[in-house]
């Protein structure tokens, strides 16, 4: 690699870098920098994990829930709530009396329920005799109990940091001994959705200020967990919720109506006598919307009973999602990397592919961690820094090349023709390809100043040498305006030729050799008169043109190569040139270019056979049609009637 390669490849690095860093600093480092990147791998997270879902719904839990049917007075017969005292209280307007309850647990209890959980704060007393029912009822069914308590939010500290209070139930429930678990889920404040289950906790750490030695609080799920053999997690974990294709979460430990345990058919029809109840934890809490307790999941609106059951399974399962701490290192990192490979690879197209590798790679890791290990790993952040990296340093390469490339073109130019030198820069390996030769069929043009080497012994050298330079400085942009390829200059004649770069069609390059050749008498008018205005010898030209096969590409020695065509289209393209002497014509051209320009023009000068050649050719002639008819007159003919010329 050369120093300067090496030296472009430094700074296409460094710029990639750059972006890369600058990323990394916006997105991960600088404060809320990731809000943007937050957002994006939240909702991606979501969607993983409802795609991949959870451990699957458990037999042992069922929810019973305060349900909108269970609240209706008029969903049961009068005869049912005639033989139950429960369904007559159900009857009556919310809160019921909570003797509903110490049946409940009565009924759970002798079926053989592992666990009754209700999902309800008991913290305050209600009519005497009703808390005095459920009081005794919980002591009796003390060591399958849980009730609830939660933190309470009272209001905000001076930092603005939101304050909480313990509510637990009331003193006479606390002293039966049955077991107490809160109901608080974090929710993200960022855009409110649950994502996260909190086991364990402490009202000091609620509160932003954890104290030693006090003691450490379980939630509902948590007493699900112990009472199903499990390992009760601490703080708080993330979840893999399980989901349904066609409802996510929703139908998930979907709820049974909790008035079905005390209608007889019911109870006998579903729940077997209570026997299908037996070893199971069963929840009863508020399901209906009156009671907005709807949390939104990444698997959707979750009811509250609903997201103790889903955390409480994911405990059992150990079926948590750990964030990785080496999110910023990673974003970091990839970065780096897509800089490394943008400055690398030259061709933006492979480098943009082995970007797209990159960013491929990246989102299997993240999806797999997150499918497969449990892992969650930002990913945004990393994939921005792919991409601006990479822009960084291809921005950097295309103005660096587009620089280099305008360079050559212009150190080209200088030696070569101007079709040559940006088709060897805009693609060398195409080039290469044509340097090696091979038969074309292309126009070939020449064209000659006449009398120039006689003038050339009795004019002033530099006065000549100035005034060819500007000839053909003017004939050389007729032919590039016309898009030629300049083959060469021989003394003061021009070669030139179309279709030698295997561009276009013979139509198109016959008509832009015509009209390079009558532009080029034009232009030549122009500069006479200027030329006579300051007391100069005018110039006359002759032009040949011949569409035939040649052989193009680079010819000459190792120490000097240019780009050209040979073969008899060549040769006889110099012939007519020297035609246009005999016949007093400013330009002569074969009838192959005639009939691929589709053009009309010309005086018809009949078949010619050239020295050297033994087939003839028919042609035509321009300029002044009676000087041409005049000499057409006295030129010698073969027995044929063709025409015998003894061409140059």
């Amino acid at each position: 690699m050369t120093s300067q390669s090496s030296r472009h490849l430094t700074r296409a690095f460094g710029l990639g870098a750059g972006g890369a860093l600058l990323v990394w600093l916006l997105l991960w480092v600088l404060p809320d920098g990731g809000g943007i990147a937050g957002r994006i791998d939240r909702a991606f997270f979501d969607e993983v994990i409802r795609l991949s879902g959870g451990p699957p719904e458990r037999d042992d839990l069922v929810l019973l829930g305060i349900d909108e049917v269970s609240m209706d007075p008029h969903s049961v017969s009068d005869g049912e709530r005639a033989r139950s005292a429960a369904l007559r209280w159900m009857g009556e307007r919310f809160p019921w009396d909570r003797r509903v309850w110490a049946e409940c647990i009565d009924r759970l209890a002798e079926a053989g329920a592992e666990r009754i959980v209700i999902d309800l704060v008991f913290a305050s007393p209600s009519d005497p005799e009703a808390d005095r029912a459920l009081v005794a009822a919980v002591e009796r069914h003390a060591d399958k109990v849980v009730l609830t308590s939660l933190f309470a939010p009272v209001g905000t500290t001076e930092g603005g940091r939101e304050s909480f209070t313990y509510v637990e139930p009331m003193p006479e429930l606390r002293e039966t001994g049955a077991r107490v678990g809160f109901v608080n889920f974090p929710i993200d404040p960022r855009d409110g959705v649950c994502r996260t289950a909190r086991f364990t906790t402490s009202l000091g750490r609620e509160n932003g200020e954890p104290l030693e030695g006090e003691p450490e609080m379980w939630s509902l799920a948590s007493h699900i967990v112990e009472a199903l053999g499990g390992d009760v997690p601490r703080g708080d974990r993330m979840l893999r919720w399980a989901s349904r294709a066609e409802r996510g979460g929703t139908s998930v430990y979907e709820p049974a109506s909790v008035q079905g345990i005390f209608i007889d058919e019911m109870w006998r029809g579903n729940y077997d006598e209570g026997r299908r109840l037996e070893g199971k934890v069963v929840v009863i809490g508020p399901v209906a919307p009156r009671f907005q307790d709807i949390h939104g999941t990444p698997v959707g609106p979750l009811t509250g009973p609903q997201l103790h059951l889903q955390a409480a399974a994911c405990g059992l399962a150990s079926a948590f999602v750990t964030p990785v701490a080496w999110g910023g290192g990673l974003a970091l990192v990839a970065g780096l990397l897509s800089a490394l490979v943008a400055a690398r690879v030259r061709q933006p197209l492979a480098a943009a592919g082995w970007v797209v590798l990159l960013l491929v790679a990246l989102l299997l890791l993240v999806v797999l961690g997150l499918v497969k290990a449990s892992l969650l790993i930002p990913g945004t952040a990393a994939a921005a820094g792919i991409v601006v990296a990479w822009l960084g340093a291809q921005s950097y390469r295309l103005v660096v090349e587009r620089l280099e490339r305008r360079r050559l073109r212009a150190q080209f130019r200088r030696f070569v023709s101007r079709d040559v030198a940006d088709r060897l820069v805009r693609d060398p390996e195409e080039w290469q390809r044509l340097a090696r030769g091979e038969p074309r069929r292309v126009v070939v043009l020449f064209s000659d100043v006449r009398g120039f080497t006689a003038r050339s012994e009795r004019a002033d050298a530099r006065e000549l040498v100035e005034q060819l330079n500007e000839y053909l400085t003017a004939m050389v942009a007729i032919v590039f305006r016309h898009g030629g390829t300049l083959d060469k200059f021989i003394g003061d004649a021009v070669m030139a030729h179309w279709g030698a770069m295997g561009e276009g069609t013979e139509h198109d390059h016959a008509r832009a050799a015509l009209a390079t050749a009558r532009e080029m008498h034009g232009e030549l008018e122009r500069l006479n008169r200027a030329w006579r205005a300051a007391g100069r010898e005018p110039l006359r030209i002759g032009v040949g043109l011949h569409l035939g096969e040649v052989i193009a590409g680079e010819l000459g020695s190792p120490e000097r190569i240019e780009f050209g065509v040979i073969g008899d289209a060549v040769n006889l393209a110099s012939r007519l040139e020297g035609l246009t002497k005999a016949f007093v014509a400013g330009r002569i051209y074969s009838a192959a270019v005639r009939t691929a320009a589709g053009d009309e023009c010309g005086v018809p000068l009949g078949e010619v056979r050239v020295k050297g050649r033994e087939e003839a050719v028919e042609l035509f002639a321009e300029g002044d049609p009676d000087e041409i008819r005049q000499a057409l007159d006295g030129l010698p003919r073969s027995g044929d009637g063709v025409i015998v010329m003894d061409a140059k």
